[in-house]
């Protein structure tokens, strides 16, 4: 029986960039619940962006933050991982040489960026994504000893935009995920969705084929690893369609709620018929 499932957001759950979800999906998750599978969302995004979405149920889910950086509940921190200092510096000279690009440099707790309080960016990030963010004079002023991760945003071409930064030897022990459509993000080695994903596989003493996890772009892929079921939605990008177990529905179409729907349905079939015995 499955006892936990883990979704990503941004175009799983809603569109790129949308605060906005079907308040149907709350009351799935209490359904769940009741039944013993548990929920967690799995994002790229910050935490104070999931909390802020999910904030209906936020006492009763897992979070996975920050590309898998941070894995959390609402009132305690599990987890989290840390970029060494050494490399903090580099890694913003490198992101400042790529043109047309501005990048936020991400904690446990919050989130800074120096492109200005006007840029972009800073608008997307605050309006769009709801992110606790806080624009700076400039972020290299700022203590490195718990940055989690770099975003890197590029409005029209994130990946031949990046190239030259994935390829950078001085970053080859550093993972580097394209993470939505606009989105590079930069994180430990050691940390990720499916590393964040079985840690808390771990900490529930829940098997790895008693879960399901549902994504839809390339950072979603090494969860896919540490899943019973991968699923993903018919707008995802064709390499995920390829490793998926299942393949539902579109974001706009509540695809992952229907099969939440399903799971439940089954869930409550097993109890019913376990009963009876």
């Amino acid at each position: 029986m499955i006892k936990l499932i883990a979704s990503d957001i941004d175009g799983t759950l809603v569109k790129e960039g949308s605060h906005e979800i079907s308040p149907e999906y709350f009351e799935v998750i209490e359904e769940l619940k009741k039944v013993g599978i548990r929920f967690c969302a799995c994002s790229g995004r910050q935490y104070a962006s999931m909390l802020d979405l999910f904030r209906p149920v936020a006492d009763d889910i897992f979070f996975i933050s920050g590309n898998g950086t941070v894995v959390r509940t609402k009132e305690r921190l599990l987890h989290s991982w840390h970029l060494e200092q050494d490399i903090i510096l580099p890694i913003i000279e490198a992101i400042r040489r790529i043109e047309g690009a501005s990048f936020v440099m991400e904690t446990p707790g919050t989130c800074y960026t120096d492109a200005g309080d006007d840029s972009q960016l800073f608008l997307l990030m605050r309006d769009n994504y709801h992110y606790d963010i806080e624009n700076v004079d400039d972020v290299t002023k700022l203590p490195f000893d718990k940055v989690t991760k770099f975003a890197i945003y590029h409005p029209t071409s994130i990946e031949t935009s990046t190239e030259q930064i994935r390829k950078d030897p001085r970053f080859a022990h550093l993972s580097m995920t394209i993470s939505g459509a606009w989105w590079l993000d930069i994180t430990p080695r050691e940390a990720g969705k499916g590393e964040a994903y079985a840690l808390l596989q771990e900490y529930l003493g829940i098997k790895k084929e008693e879960t399901v996890y549902f994504g839809d772009n390339l950072n979603d892929l090494s969860a896919f690893k540490e899943t019973g079921i991968a699923a993903t939605v018919a707008n995802a990008r064709q390499e995920l369609k390829e490793a998926a177990d299942l393949v539902e529905r579109s974001y706009a179409k509540n695809g992952v709620l229907r099969e939440l729907r399903n799971i439940l349905g089954h869930a409550r079939d097993y109890i019913a018929a376990n009963s009876n015995e």
